[in-house]
């Protein structure tokens, strides 16, 4: 039982063998392997307590084709294969569960089915970040098939994998009409909030919003290397959210033990503010006609562009990042304003 060449209980050796490449890119944990990643097949291998292969991970970019009884489960449209494959386990009379990721686990064949942004290749031959969401794939051998990511190194593996968090829906979009407009100054701030406010200045500028949701963190945890540089049970602002507004606020830095002050502004794009940079509007527009617009920009003004890890466009120099959001089987733009101080650290 396995994928292609590979089956499950096989040993890093084994593996590499079967692969005809030794793994160039591996997590481990001491001396034992967790995962390893092999760049020219677009699959990764990833190994139980014991070192035996016990799950696949499949690109959706460069992956092979995996298919289920001829319905091919990599590369395509979410919607597409959450359809088929609703039919395929209906007719083997098997259950398919919805995951974390909005798609489809079938617990009895192993198969775990995620959803990632979709790359092209351009005119000269680069790989550029495309307006739709693709499938990509997991396949797991016996005793991890009912909860794939509950084992320690696939979830390793899947974090490794994913830049963002997922978005399984629903997928509201807020009408273009019903978005205020906020001009961006950038390094500066963004429609009414400026870079440096408290968290009760963002929430006066908001019209009295509460946040949502806060998320914390703990400078000097118990037990760490920091613990005796403050009090363990210090707990620090970094992320607010601001559904009605559509924004999330993030604070990245204290200064001399006062803080936290605004260092950048997420406009979401399916429900945020319209925000505009210089006449270009960066929020909830198909992707690719926001880079062109962006790319178009940096010609005029002279300006550099920085390609993040996520693949997300940073215009260097401005603080400015056009980001995504999923719709669906598509992605649309989103954009994150930061100071200075934000894109240095």
């Amino acid at each position: 039982m396995g994928v292609g060449p590979l089956r499950f209980g096989m040993s890093p050796e084994q593996v590499n063998a079967a692969m005809g490449e030794d793994a160039p890119h591996g997590v481990l944990s001491g001396s034992q392997r967790k995962w390893s990643r092999y760049h020219q097949h677009g699959v990764s291998a990833i190994f139980g307590s014991r070192e035996q292969l016990v799950a696949v991970g499949v690109n959706a970019i460069y992956g092979p084709l995996v298919r289920w009884e001829g319905v091919v489960l990599v590369g395509r449209a979410p919607s597409e294969v959450r359809a088929d494959i609703g039919r395929l386990a209906l007719r083997h009379g098997v259950e398919a569960v919805p995951n974390v990721e909005g798609e489809r686990d079938v617990p009895a064949r192993g198969v775990s089915v995620g959803a990632v942004q979709q790359w092209l290749l351009d005119a000269e031959g680069f790989l550029q970040r495309g307006d739709g969401m693709v499938t990509d794939l997991l396949v797991t051998g016996p005793g991890l098939a009912e909860d794939p990511h509950g084992e320690r190194n696939v979830a390793s593996w899947r974090s490794n994998s994913r830049r963002r968090t997922p978005e399984p829906g629903p997928w509201p979009v807020r009408p273009e009409r019903e978005r205020p407009r906020w001009e961006c100054v950038p390094l500066v701030g963004v429609g009414p909030l400026r870079f440096g406010m408290t968290p009760e200045q963002v929430s006066a500028a908001l019209g009295g919003e509460t946040p949502s949701s806060r998320h914390t963190y703990h400078p000097y945890p118990a037990g760490s290397l920091w613990e005796d540089q403050g009090d363990p049970a210090e707990e620090r602002l970094i992320e607010e959210r601001f559904e009605a507004a559509g924004v999330r606020a993030h604070y990245p830095w204290w200064e001399q033990d006062r803080g936290p002050f605004l260092g950048a502004v997420t406009a979401l794009g399916r429900s945020g503010p319209q925000v505009l940079l210089d006449g270009i509007p960066l929020i909830g527009r198909p992707l690719t006609a926001v880079e062109a617009d962006i790319l178009g920009y940096l010609k005029d003004n002279d300006l550099g562009l920085r390609l993040q890890c996520s693949g997300d466009l940073e215009i260097h120099g401005l603080g400015v990042t056009v980001r995504t959001a999923r719709v669906g089987d598509s992605v649309i733009s989103e954009a994150r304003l930061g100071a200075e101080q934000w894109y240095e650290e």
